[in-house]
């Protein structure tokens, strides 16, 4: 290689870490304004943290380092409660339950004709006679034919 090609080498080497030192100095200061937001907001919290309220003398002192006594009184109001609810939810059931079960709405038999057919005998009727031609053909041996019209004569 001739020593102009050392030359050129070492300059693109030179420019390569101008270049480099660039860019990190460039992401170092951004970092630096990151961190520096950063410790402002940590700093503003912890601040927060040793101010002292007003009301904090009148707080009441952690369950744990009281006597057994006050948890288990505490225990036994709230299952109070639930138990005080569960049976209001269970009154509501029933009483809607029972509401239904007087109110029931009777199941109409005789549905109400899709076209403008009208069904020329009732629907007890009908399901007579399907239940008898079902035994004839029953002991027949013969399978039901449900396409078949039933027609009963009075």
């Amino acid at each position: 290689m001739p020593w102009w090609g050392w030359i050129i080498v070492a300059v693109v080497m030179l420019a390569a870490l101008a270049v480099g030192l660039v860019y990190a100095g460039i992401h170092a200061v951004r970092a630096a304004h990151s961190v520096a937001g950063t410790g402002k907001e940590i700093q503003n919290y912890l601040n927060a943290m040793q101010q002292t309220e007003p009301g904090n003398a009148a707080r009441e002192k952690p369950l744990f380092t009281q006597p057994l006594s006050t948890a288990a009184h505490r225990y036994s109001l709230a299952q109070t409660e639930v138990e005080r609810r569960r049976i209001t939810r269970h009154n509501r059931h029933a009483e809607r339950w029972s509401v239904w079960k007087h109110n029931r709405v009777p199941f109409t038999a005789n549905p109400t004709p899709v076209s403008n057919q009208t069904i020329p005998q009732s629907t007890d009727q009908t399901f007579s006679a399907i239940v008898e031609n079902a035994g004839a053909t029953a002991s027949e041996g013969l399978p039901i034919d449900t396409g078949q019209k039933i027609s009963r004569s009075n």
